[in-house]
C-alpha cells in the first residue's frame, strides 16, 4: 500500500522535473503506480505545461539553483501539495484513470444493429453472452474489436434498467406467522483458553424476540437441539421458518425457491408442524431481521468475550441476559412498547409444544473386541455384551446413547475431542467373573471410583494371597445384582467381621431368595384378590421366623444318643433273659 509519504516524494521530485523513469527507480516504485499518482493530482497538468515551456526556452542555458533556493522551493511545495493530495487514498475512486467522454468510433453506424439485438437478447432464454453479440454483429458488416462492443453493451444495460438490482422492499409478518434462523461465528474462554464456537440466533419476526445459544459446531445434532429449545423458549411454534441454504437443511438448491431438503432436517419440521423456507443464495435481505441480530447479540452479549468454566455455565449466563434484553429493549417499530409486551400479543398465536422433538441423529457402529464404539473421531465404552455387533448411537448435542436389540448398553458424556478413549468401568465387571486379572492393569478400572463400603472390603481381602481374585468375583456381581445390593452385602461381612468372597456371595443369593419370596407372595395374593369368592379368606402367617441357631441341632444330637444307649441296655437285657430261659 502507498503510504501519504510516498505520494509526497513522488510529487515532488515530479515537480522538481525529474523522470518517471528516474523517479520509479530511485523509489522502487512501479512506473503505472507513480503515473497513476501524477495523473490523480489536480495540478500536474500546469506542472506538465510549464515543463513544455522551460523546456523549450532553456534548450541552450541552464539554470542551476542554490541549494538555499532547493530548501525554500521544497518548504513551499510541501506546504501547498499537502492539502491537495490529503484525500488521496491508495486505489481511491479518484486515483482511477477514467475518460470524460466515452467514443465508438469503430461502431459507427452499427450503433442501431448493436441496440436491437441488446434489446431482443434482454427476455431471452437462455441469454447471449456479450461475445456470442459481437460474432453476430460482425456477420453483418462490423470490421472493429470487441472492446466497443462490450463497453457499450455494459453502458447500454445501465441505461435500459428501470430497476436498480440493489433495491429491497420491506418486510411485514403477522403475529406468530414466521421466524428467521441463522448462524453465527465467535469466540469465547473456556478455562482461561479462548475457543471458537458457532452461535445459534432466532428471532420472531413479529414481536423481534430473540433467542440464542452457542454450540461447538454446526450439525444436526445441534440444529434440532438449538430448536428444541428456541420453541421451548417461545412457549410454541410460528407456522414458517426462513433459513438460509445451509448443508444441515437443504441438500439441493432448485431454480426459484424449490429445495431438496434434508430428510433429518424434515423430521424436525414435520413434528413442529413448521413450513421451512429458504432464501435466495447470497440475498441476506430476504431475513434481513436475524442478520441484524447477529451484529446486536455480538455487541450485546459476546463484547466482551464470555468466560467461564464449561460451555453450560456460558450459556446459562447468555440465558439469563436475553430474558433481560428482551423485557427492557423497545420494539423498533413501536417504541412506546418492548418486546415482551409485543410478544404478549404475539404468544396466542403459537402452536404450543406437546411433545418435545427426539433430536438425536442415528448411526450404526461396530463394537470392537475391546468394547469400544467409535464415533466422532472418539472411542467410547460399552456392554461387553455386544463385542462384534452392530449397535445404534444416537447422539444428541450433549450425550451418546448406544443401543442393542432394543436396550440401551452404554450411555456418554459427548466430547468434542479427536483420538481420545472414554471408559465405564462397569460395562467391564462381568468380564471380571473369567478374567480376574484384568483387574490389575485394565484401563477401564485405573480411574475407577467405588464406594468406601467396598473399599473397606478390598483392603481387607488384599491381605490374603487370593484376595484380588476374590474381589473381582464379587465385584463382576455389581451389574446382576445392582450396586446398592453389593453394598449392603459389604456392609453386613463388615459388622460380622466375616470378610470373604464366600460370605458376601452368600448374602447376595439369600437376599435374591427372600425377594423371590416376597414377589410370588405378592403374586398369589393379588390372583386371590381378584377371586371374588375369595375376597374374605385369611391365609396363615408364620408366627416365628427361623433363626440361624445351631443349639437345637446339638440338642437333638445329644438326645439321640441318650436315646441310643438306653436301647441298647434294653436289648441287653432282653438277651439274657432268652438266654436263661433257653438253659432252664
Amino acid at each position: 500500500m502507498i503510504i501519504m509519504e510516498t505520494k509526497r516524494k513522488i510529487l515532488n521530485r515530479y515537480r522538481k522535473g525529474e523522470k518517471i523513469r528516474a523517479i520509479s527507480r530511485e523509489l522502487n516504485i512501479s512506473r503505472n503506480t507513480v503515473k497513476e499518482i501524477i495523473r490523480s493530482h489536480p495540478s500536474t497538468n500546469n506542472i506538465t505545461k510549464n515543463k513544455t515551456i522551460s523546456s523549450s526556452s532553456s534548450i541552450t542555458t541552464a539554470k542551476i539553483p542554490s541549494p538555499a533556493v532547493v530548501k525554500d522551493q521544497e518548504s513551499l511545495s510541501l506546504s501547498t501539495t499537502i492539502t491537495n493530495i490529503a484525500n488521496i487514498t491508495n486505489k481511491s475512486p479518484s486515483s482511477s484513470y477514467s475518460r470524460s467522454i466515452q467514443k465508438y468510433p469503430a461502431l459507427g453506424d452499427h450503433i442501431t444493429a448493436l441496440e436491437k439485438l441488446l434489446r431482443e437478447n434482454k427476455n431471452a432464454q437462455p441469454k447471449k453472452t456479450t461475445i456470442q453479440l459481437f460474432q453476430q454483429l460482425q456477420l453483418q458488416g462490423y470490421k472493429g474489436s470487441y472492446s466497443p462492443v462490450s463497453r457499450y453493451a455494459k453502458k447500454w444495460k445501465i441505461i435500459s434498467s428501470n430497476v436498480n438490482p440493489a433495491a429491497c422492499v420491506p418486510l411485514s409478518f403477522a403475529p406468530g406467522e414466521a421466524y428467521q434462523f441463522d448462524w453465527s461465528s465467535d469466540e469465547i474462554i473456556i478455562n482461561d483458553k479462548v475457543v471458537a464456537v458457532k452461535v445459534a440466533h432466532f428471532i420472531l419476526c413479529y414481536s423481534r424476540k430473540k433467542f440464542v445459544y452457542i454450540y461447538p459446531n454446526e450439525t444436526h445434532e445441534m440444529v434440532f437441539d438449538a430448536h428444541i429449545r428456541a420453541f421451548e423458549f417461545f412457549g410454541g411454534t410460528p407456522v414458517r421458518g426462513i433459513y438460509d441454504n445451509m448443508k444441515t437443511a437443504v441438500q439441493k438448491v432448485f431454480q426459484g425457491k424449490d429445495r431438496k431438503w434434508n430428510p433429518n432436517f424434515e423430521r424436525l419440521c414435520a413434528h413442529y408442524m413448521i413450513e421451512p423456507t429458504a432464501c435466495t443464495p447470497a440475498r441476506g435481505n430476504e431475513k434481513g431481521q436475524v442478520e441484524r441480530q447477529v451484529a446486536i447479540g455480538r455487541q450485546q452479549f459476546m463484547t466482551p468475550m464470555p468466560k467461564g468454566k464449561n460451555l453450560q455455565e456460558i450459556n446459562d449466563i447468555l440465558t439469563s441476559q436475553l430474558i433481560h434484553y428482551n423485557h427492557t429493549h423497545k420494539h423498533p417499530k413501536q417504541q412506546n412498547k418492548t418486546i415482551d409486551e409485543i410478544f404478549a400479543e404475539e404468544s396466542h398465536c403459537l402452536i404450543p409444544v406437546t411433545i418435545a422433538f427426539d433430536g438425536c441423529k442415528e448411526t450404526n457402529i461396530k463394537v470392537s473386541i475391546t468394547c469400544l464404539a467409535q464415533y466422532d473421531r472418539n472411542s467410547y465404552s460399552v456392554n461387553c455384551s455386544c463385542v462384534g455387533q452392530i449397535i445404534q448411537c444416537k447422539s444428541y448435542a450433549d450425550k451418546l446413547i448406544f443401543v442393542y436389540n432394543g436396550q440401551e448398553v452404554g450411555r456418554h458424556e459427548r466430547r468434542f475431542t479427536a483420538g481420545q478413549t472414554y471408559y465405564n468401568y462397569q460395562h467391564y465387571l462381568p468380564i471380571l467373573a473369567r478374567k480376574p486379572g484384568a483387574l490389575r492393569n485394565g484401563a477401564p478400572f485405573k480411574d475407577m471410583v467405588l464406594p468406601d463400603e467396598i473399599n473397606k472390603v478390598r483392603e481387607i481381602l488384599e491381605q490374603h494371597p487370593n484376595g484380588a481374585r476374590d474381589f473381582a468375583h464379587i465385584l463382576s456381581h455389581i451389574p446382576m445384582e445392582g450396586m446398592d445390593a453389593v453394598i449392603s452385602a459389604c456392609v453386613i461381612a463388615i459388622t460380622a467381621k466375616t470378610v470373604s468372597k464366600d460370605v458376601i456371595l452368600n448374602i447376595l443369593f439369600r437376599k435374591n431368595d427372600e425377594c423371590d419370596i416376597i414377589k410370588d407372595k405378592d403374586k398369589s395374593n393379588h390372583y386371590h384378590n381378584d377371586d371374588t369368592d375369595n375376597k374374605n379368606t385369611e391365609y396363615l402367617k408364620i408366627k416365628h421366623l427361623p433363626e440361624e441357631n445351631c443349639n437345637a441341632y446339638n440338642q437333638l444330637l445329644s438326645n439321640i444318643s441318650t436315646i441310643g444307649a438306653s436301647s441298647l441296655k434294653a436289648v441287653s437285657s432282653l438277651k439274657e433273659l432268652l438266654l436263661g430261659g433257653l438253659s432252664s
